[in-house]
């Protein structure tokens, strides 16, 4: 599996909301700036985090975007999920009836317990974690993620 640009910019976008929303809205044209991201594909990113509940937008001079529930409320799984789409690491584990050797295969145990813990690590790590990460890198501090 291979998390798109989709996915890695919306953790990104995300984080950059989390950070930031303290003084209200964030512009759309502040989160390319910081991002390094051109606007029409930031767009394109929020428009499907907005879809999947993840981001709120304001409209007006003040308007822009905030991230929809509290840090701490969205996990890094919630995120890669809306952006990417279901996190299947191999096609037997999600359409088990397309395999004829889906009873016997033992692969197919090993490919599912990587599965399950790929979705654990990132059920296991929120918007909130990563802010807190942030500030830490940039008082010079680290942090360490534990699941």
């Amino acid at each position: 599996m291979k998390i798109s640009t989709k996915g890695r910019y919306g953790l990104r976008i995300l984080l950059d909301l989390a950070t930031h929303q303290n003084k209200g809205p964030v512009n759309l044209g502040d989160i390319s700036k910081r991002q390094g991201i051109s606007e029409k594909y930031l767009w394109q990113v929020i428009n499907l985090a907005k879809s999947a509940g993840l981001i709120n937008s304001a409209r007006g001079p003040k308007g822009g975007y905030s991230v929809a529930r509290p840090n701490d409320q969205i996990s890094v799984l919630e995120i890669i999920s809306a952006l990417e789409g279901p996190i299947i690491l191999v096609d037997c584990l999600d359409k088990s009836e397309n395999c004829e050797r889906n009873a016997t295969c033992v692969t197919r145990e090993v490919w599912a317990k990587i599965e399950a813990s790929m979705k654990k690590t990132m059920a296991g790590i929120t918007l909130q974690d990563l802010v807190e990460n942030q500030e830490a890198k940039a008082s010079g501090q680290s942090f360490n993620y534990t699941i």
